[in-house]
């Protein structure tokens, strides 16, 4: 609505977006049989591979749903009958990649570690050597539970001594993150529109090695609809095996331009500056970090709720001032806010926004 105020969201996904992303959606109606919305599909799983892989080496599959549809996906269509799955869990994602494994009661082995840092590179070695029934190995990029970076490329570099899959979750990484799924070793990753893409909710993808996806089309099928061969098979032909969100694809191929004008290095660089605006800010105000920074990613920052302070009373008095920020979760939800800084947000905005936590600090009882 013209003159509406905006709402800066400084939450992990979905992010504030372009005009020219959201502008996309009013590209009219189209049906996804037609030869028009082919064109765009090819275009934008060209773009995902060309963007973050190598299209002689990758190819992408995309679906109609969150992020979590295309871990689910990926886990579902990744692992061999009888064969175990090794998921490095030290967040709330790391334990729904467990869950969503447990669900399709398939043999999984965990290697649970401490939330506030990353896993220790002998365990995970060790772990690789005990159990050679090991076939697939899982980790996730960025834990936005924390706002922690794991090891990719460490631990890529095991899965290739060792000869195992490595499946890696980042959803909240890719655009904002350091990964190279070449020199990292990545066999199947996983990303979502609405988040360093800065695209529009609604639509994942998976990005796969082409051998592993000529292994997974010899496993049995666990899904109808997030079954990544039937998709890929599918998309492959220009079509489509169930109605895509076409809107969103609109949008979405607008935020891959948008990313390649600006350059996947460019953007992180642009994350890494905001977020130092803003853990310069926070060290102000006396908050302290969850994490060390040495640990922490370029987009989200957990910081510790101040003695007597209310997740829920900073959220509201926040949101009155036209930012909205983010829980903790799970074991830290009493515990932890979280201020995200991926999205198309100025530099005026974060600034704006160390004003306003000032003043709403004191509203709520915390002077700085």
């Amino acid at each position: 609505m013209k003159g509406k105020k905006k709402m800066v969201l400084l939450n992990p996904g979905p992010v504030n977006t372009s005009d020219r992303v959201r502008n996309a959606l009013l590209r009219g109606d189209m049906c996804h049989r037609e030869d028009d919305f082919s064109k765009i599909q090819r275009n934008v799983r060209d773009m995902l591979t060309d963007t973050f892989a190598r299209n002689d080496i990758h190819t992408a599959v995309i679906f109609t749903g969150s992020g979590t549809a295309a871990m689910e996906a990926a886990i579902s269509s990744s692992l061999g009958e009888g064969k175990t799955m090794l998921v490095v869990n030290n967040g709330v994602y790391g334990e729904r990649i467990s869950k969503i494994a447990s669900i399709y009661g398939f043999n999984k082995r965990e290697l649970v570690c401490d939330w506030r840092k990353p896993p220790d590179m002998d365990e995970v070695e060790a772990a690789l050597e005990a159990h050679p029934e090991v076939e697939v190995v899982a980790l996730v990029h960025h834990e936005t539970s924390t706002g922690l970076i794991n090891p990719v490329k460490e631990i890529g570099e095991r899965c290739k001594r060792y000869g195992r899959i490595f499946l890696v979750d980042s959803i909240s990484g890719l655009g904002g993150e350091e990964i190279d799924l070449v020199r990292d070793n990545v066999d199947i990753c996983m990303g979502s529109a609405n988040k360093c893409i800065q695209g529009l909710p609604g639509l994942s993808f998976v990005i796969v090695r082409r051998e592993q996806m000529e292994r997974m089309r010899n496993l049995p099928v666990r899904s109808m609809y997030l079954n990544i061969p039937n998709q890929w098979e599918n998309q492959e032909k220009g079509g489509t095996p169930f109605t895509p969100s076409i809107p969103i694809f609109y949008a979405l191929e607008a935020a891959l331009e948008e990313l390649r004008e600006e350059g996947v290095n460019n953007r992180i660089a642009r994350y890494k500056k905001a977020s130092s605006i803003l853990r310069e800010g926070f060290r102000r105000l006396g908050l302290t970090l969850l994490l060390p920074e040495e640990f922490l990613s370029n987009t989200i920052t957990a910081l510790h709720l101040p003695d007597g302070v209310s997740y829920q009373d900073l959220h509201d008095n926040s949101k009155k001032e036209g930012f909205v920020i983010y829980a903790g979760q799970a074991r830290l939800k009493e515990d932890i806010f979280r201020v995200a800084n991926m999205g198309e947000l100025a530099p005026h905005e974060l600034t704006n926004f160390l004003k306003s936590l000032e003043k709403t600090l004191g509203e709520v009882g915390c002077r700085p």
